[in-house]
């Protein structure tokens, strides 16, 4: 009798498993929605808030296209989650090098998938 070996392949992480663009759009949403409240004119904050509703369209856009039919509610819900967590690192976190990370990159983020922010 011969044995038969059965060789398993594991796959590490791919592209295919990473995450997807509606959601880190949702992500810059969030960050967005959460600086608007730190700054110190109404008038900024408008602004910030305008770019997070720009986030918000591409993203429901792009999970659509992406084939995850997605109300606009149902992203706000999403957004607000996400936002609720940047709230918990407090009014501190603006001067860390992680938030100077996040706004770097969800500027070139924008600039790769043509949502227009206004600063």
């Amino acid at each position: 009798m011969k044995a038969r070996f059965i060789i398993f392949a594991f796959a590490l992480p791919t592209a295919a498993t990473a995450q997807s663009y509606s959601e880190s759009m949702a992500d810059c949403a969030s960050f967005y929605q959460n600086a608007a409240q730190w700054v110190r004119t109404d008038e900024k904050a408008e602004q910030i808030m305008a770019n997070t509703r720009k986030w918000h369209a591409a993203a429901v856009t792009q999970a659509r296209a992406e084939g995850r039919p997605v109300t606009a509610d149902a992203m706000w819900d999403k957004i607000n989650a996400k936002t609720d967590a940047w709230e918990a690192k407090g009014l501190g976190f603006a001067f860390t090098q992680e938030f100077r990370d996040w706004a770097s990159y969800c500027r070139k983020f924008a600039k790769h998938t043509g949502v227009d922010l206004t600063f």
